[in-house]
C-alpha cells in the first residue's frame, strides 16, 4: 500500500510543480509592454485570485513532498517488531494526513483556476462533493490504524498503572 501511496504523492507533487509554472492566463509576451514576462492576470482585476491559486499550489506541493518523505521513511524502515507498535502506524497516519492536505489544496487550486478563467461551474456544490469523498476515503484508510493506536496506548497506560500500584504495594510492605 505504501508504494502506491508514494506514487500518488509523487504525481500530486508533479502536478503542483507544473501548475506553479503554467499560470492561468499565461505570461505577457509583448516586448513593448511594461509587464513583459510577467503573468497577464497579475496586474488586472484577477490579481487576488491568481495569488490564491499560487498559494494553493505551493501548499499542495509542500504537503505532497512531506507525504513523499514520510512514505520513503516507511519504506526504508527496519521493520523490527518494535517498529510495528507505534512508529510505523504513526508515520502512516502522518503520511496519509499530509497526502489528504495536499489533495485538498490541489483540488482547491483547480477550482480557483476555473474561477480565474470564468468557467461556469457550480463550484460550491462540486467542492463540497469532492471534499466529502476525499474525507470518506481518508477516514476509511486511516480508521483501523488509529483504532489500533488508541487501544495500544490505552493498554500501555493501563498496564503501567498496574505496574506502578504493584511497586507501591511492595514498597509499603518493606517498611
Amino acid at each position: 500500500m505504501n508504494s502506491g501511496l508514494m506514487l500518488t504523492s509523487a504525481l500530486i507533487g508533479t502536478v503542483n510543480y507544473a501548475a506553479v509554472f503554467t499560470i492561468p492566463g499565461g505570461i505577457d509576451q509583448d516586448r513593448k509592454s511594461p509587464y513583459f514576462s510577467q503573468p497577464i492576470l497579475y496586474h488586472g482585476h484577477k490579481e487576488k485570485d491568481l495569488l490564491q491559486f499560487l498559494w494553493y499550489t505551493g501548499v499542495g506541493l509542500s504537503f505532497a513532498l512531506i507525504a513523499l518523505v514520510a512514505m520513503v521513511a516507511i519504506q526504508l524502515s527496519r521493520f523490527c517488531s518494535n517498529d510495528f507498535y507505534m512508529a510505523l502506524p504513526f508515520r502512516f497516519v502522518a503520511a496519509m494526513t499530509a497526502l489528504l492536505v495536499s489533495t485538498v489544496f490541489t483540488t482547491t487550486a483547480c477550482f480557483t483556476a476555473y474561477n480565474i478563467l470564468d468557467v461556469k461551474l457550480n463550484i460550491n456544490m462540486n467542492m463540497g462533493l469532492t471534499f466529502s469523498v476525499m474525507c470518506l476515503v481518508y477516514f476509511d484508510s486511516v480508521y483501523l490504524t488509529l483504532n489500533y493506536m488508541y487501544f495500544a496506548l490505552r493498554c500501555s497506560f493501563s498496564y503501567r498503572g498496574q505496574e506502578m500500584s504493584e511497586t507501591s504495594e511492595l514498597v509499603g510492605h518493606e517498611f
